[in-house]
């Protein structure tokens, strides 16, 4: 069996925190982070960001994207950029 390759780098992203996952009661369980790259980030420590859904911010993390164009970050400081 072959392993996936992925690539993890440190970068700053910025983009809106958008819901992707719900559980019971249609309460948000899992987000991402719909960057300014067009691209959609899995928050891997996504339960600390769920009360930003539609909000704004500037994250920066460890960054992960593999072979089949999954992408997620591991968000270790973060801003909210206001309008």
């Amino acid at each position: 069996m072959s392993k996936t390759k992925t690539h993890q780098n440190s970068e700053t992203l910025v983009g809106i925190v958008t819901p992707i996952q719900w559980g019971k009661d249609d309460q948000v369980t899992a987000v991402a982070l719909s960057a300014t790259d067009d691209e959609a980030y899995l928050i891997e420590n996504g339960e600390k960001f769920i009360d930003l859904v539609q909000k704004c911010i500037e994250a920066s993390g460890k960054v992960k994207r593999d072979k089949k164009s999954s992408r997620s970050i591991m968000i270790k400081r973060f801003s909210i950029i206001e309008n």
